[in-house]
């Protein structure tokens, strides 16, 4: 017999199998043409599927072909790993079922059938590592119990048809071998089917009729249940990933205060973007976004995982009433029924106190370890600010302690609400003038400077921030580094009010910074700073405005004087004999900044600093890197009273003192405020030996002291 009477005339009624298959695979396609029907009533548009095309590839091979997120937990990586892609080679044979041989027929030509040959071996020995893999996750879902995990019916059904389809394969493949012979490279088949073959003929072959149409079955249920559940996102996965946002990770998406037809942030459904969706159907509920947040860690109401699920919920609630099959033209005219539009009023649903609670909303640090935990790339952080314009723009509706801030930044220029015109106190006690780029450019001296000192309003105004700026501008002196600042016309960068939801504040704000930088030629030179929040916002999002300027954080570019030796610490045992005012040996931990490392990915630079220090031992904390623990004060946060649960820089200050270190550096004034705050309210710190201090001022404590060269700037009166 030729065609797939030869391959499979030997199975029970094989030719049901097309209606079979093929049916599951329209059914499949009708729910998402069901989905993609909410999908197009969105307003916001989506990214381009031609931009980068190269680099959106490229994230496709490593995030959903290598899954390299998943690794973070090694076992659990392993295991998704196996799974994955034991399940896509073991999809050849089904394959070649349902196109009736035309599979093995083509790769049956190469090496006389080697090819063939080899690929049955491969699946063998895949189909052991799956079920394996199967049962590891049942033992996690049903003994082990991570708590990140979200232990719903759905999983362990989607486990079993994954079980079922691979056992019943390899098992029907035995009894084929028992009753047909021997089936070329199928050992594990052939060694299975040896024990087999003492039994009837009649039996063996019921038995693989049997198995072999449970398998197909089974794929039939899968390929019937996936649509509805969260293992959808074998599907979308592709689609997420490569339609994932290129553009910088602290930078927001951008608002348009004067269209005629704007929208004030996100608050339902349509005021998302077809990308927002597809987030919530991508989702696998695997809980590492909700495990890494910590506002979730520290009781608080905020669960990313459920809010990027309420979402998806929401959606598929909107699509009640719609057709699988929609009517003709002409019956929904006669009918006056129209079946291919959701339901306007769910559409109209308001996402706050559905998807997400209002409390919850307000309780994100905007720190981006959700989105740095995702493995299929959902953006979580861009929604929570999304929701925060709306009820601020629109609704008003925000904690009343932000009323003081907003007004703060829009009157005074920064936060705390402190006059302008002591933004340069911080310089008294300096043994050097610190011009600012006004009295340089009124005395035409203004091309001689090197970088312009982005101060930041922390360090103007805090105390505990003003000894940071200090010590700052003694390495830059130290360096004979030639600096200015903007003094009384630096206005905060806008990142407190933006990241409340306020973009009108914000747009006021960076409008007007633009403006000045502009005015004194800063696109042109290099601005360095020490708050990572002003660096991000300069650096990423400025441009949207119009203002494109270089600008280095100051953990990168103390590490750059370094290393080209314009800065020279204080080493135990110094070549030349210098005395210098390096300390004795201690131990260091690093705070990362989450606006530097994982926003920015600067992680090694304020390392090299510290590592540059005599003596110094670093011990890292558990959370580091990216994988960075928030102080707690980012998204607005430092201006709002945190009353749920346990306070986050408390939990962060915990994890500092477990390293044992007596100093914890950061890189960060809102980080400083924080760590200086656990650490005073510490019980395990009650006798204070433990301190806060940023890289800057340790560093300026072990300088070399330097020969005074002059700084090369005029002494303005």
């Amino acid at each position: 017999m030729n065609g797939f009477e030869g391959l499979f005339g030997h199975v029970p009624g094989y030719l049901l199998v097309f209606p079979l298959f093929w049916g599951s695979v329209i059914f499949f396609g009708l729910v998402i043409a069901r989905h993609l029907r909410i999908f197009a009533a969105v307003r916001a548009a989506g990214p381009s599927p031609l931009a980068e095309v190269p680099r959106r590839v490229g994230g496709i091979v490593r995030y959903t072909l290598l899954q390299t997120k998943m690794f973070k937990d090694p076992r659990a990586g392993v295991m998704h790993f196996t799974i994955f892609w034991g399940f896509v080679l073991l999809t050849v044979g089904t394959a070649n079922i349902v196109t009736g041989g035309a599979i093995q027929a083509i790769l049956s030509i190469p090496a006389g059938g080697v090819l063939w040959a080899a690929i049955s071996a491969l699946q063998n020995v895949v189909a052991i590592l799956v079920l394996l893999a199967v049962g590891y996750a049942f033992v996690r879902r049903l003994i082990t119990r991570p708590p990140r995990l979200a232990y719903t019916r759905g999983a362990l059904i989607i486990l079993g048809l994954i079980g079922g389809v691979v056992a019943t394969e390899l098992l029907a493949q035995a009894f084929e071998a028992a009753r047909f012979g021997s089936i070329a490279g199928a050992f594990l088949a052939d060694a299975l089917a040896v024990p087999l073959g003492s039994l009837a003929p009649g039996i063996l072959l019921g038995v693989f009729g049997v198995l072999w149409w449970a398998h197909m079955v089974i794929v039939a249920a899968f390929l019937g249940y996936l649509p509805s559940s969260k293992h959808l996102h074998i599907a979308t996965a592709f689609f997420n990933v490569y339609f994932r946002k290129l553009a910088p990770r602290g930078e927001l998406p951008a608002m348009d205060l004067e269209a005629v037809d704007a929208s004030f942030g996100l608050r339902t459904l349509q005021d998302l973007g077809w990308k927002d969706l597809l987030d919530g159907f991508t989702c696998t509920e695997c809980g590492r976004c909700t495990d890494a947040c910590p506002a979730n860690m520290t009781g608080k109401p905020l669960n990313p995982r459920e809010m990027i699920m309420g979402l998806r919920h929401m959606a598929v609630d909107a699509e009640r009433g719609l057709d699988l099959i929609p009517n003709s033209p002409i019956i929904r005219a006669q009918a006056g029924y129209d079946d291919t539009t959701p339901n306007p009023g769910l559409l109209a649903t308001a996402i706050v106190d559905h998807a997400i609670p209002y409390d919850a909303v307000w309780d994100c640090v905007t720190c981006g370890a959700c989105v740095e935990a995702c493995p299929v790339l959902i953006e979580h952080v861009d929604k929570i600010v999304g929701f925060r314009r709306n009820l601020v723009l629109e609704d008003s509706r925000f904690p009343s302690e932000l009323t003081g801030a907003f007004r703060n930044m829009e009157t005074a220029g920064n936060p705390w609400g402190q006059a302008r015109s002591t933004r340069t106190d911080w310089t008294t006690g300096l043994d050097f003038e610190v011009p600012t780029v006004a009295d340089l450019a009124a005395a035409g001296k203004l091309d001689e400077i090197e970088v312009l000192y982005w101060v930041g309003c922390a360090a103007a105004f805090d105390e505990r921030n003003r000894k940071v700026a200090r010590a700052f501008a003694r390495c830059l002196d130290a360096a004979g580094v030639r600096f200015a600042i903007l003094g009384q016309e630096e206005s905060c960068t806008g990142d407190p009010a933006r990241r409340m939801g306020n973009e009108y504040v914000y747009q006021v704000l960076a409008g007007g910074n633009i403006e000045t930088l502009n005015r004194y030629g800063m696109a042109e030179r290099t601005i360095v700073t020490a708050c990572p929040h002003c660096f991000n916002t300069i650096a990423n999002e400025y441009g949207q405005l119009g203002g494109r300027f270089e600008i280095v954080h100051h953990s990168v570019y103390l590490q750059g004087l370094l290393a080209s030796g314009r800065l020279r610490t204080a080493q135990a045992s110094d070549p030349d004999g210098v005395p210098g005012s390096a300390s004795s040996s201690r131990s260091i931990t690093f705070h990362d900044s989450c606006y530097m490392a994982r926003y920015n990915n600067v992680i090694a630079a304020p390392r090299d600093v510290l590592g540059a220090l005599a003596g110094v031992e670093l011990r890292e904390m558990e959370r580091s890197g990216k994988n960075s623990f928030c102080c707690g004060a980012g998204g607005g946060r430092m201006w709002m009273e945190e009353t749920r649960g346990t306070r986050i820089n408390v939990e962060r200050t915990r994890q500092a003192l477990a390293t044992g270190a007596e100093v914890v550096a950061t890189n960060c004034p809102f980080c400083m405020t924080m760590m200086k705050d656990g650490l005073a309210e510490a019980g395990a710190n009650a006798a204070g030996t433990v301190s806060a201090a940023d890289i800057a001022e340790l560093l300026a404590d072990s300088l070399v002291p330097a020969v005074p060269t002059g700084r090369h700037l005029p002494v303005l009166q």
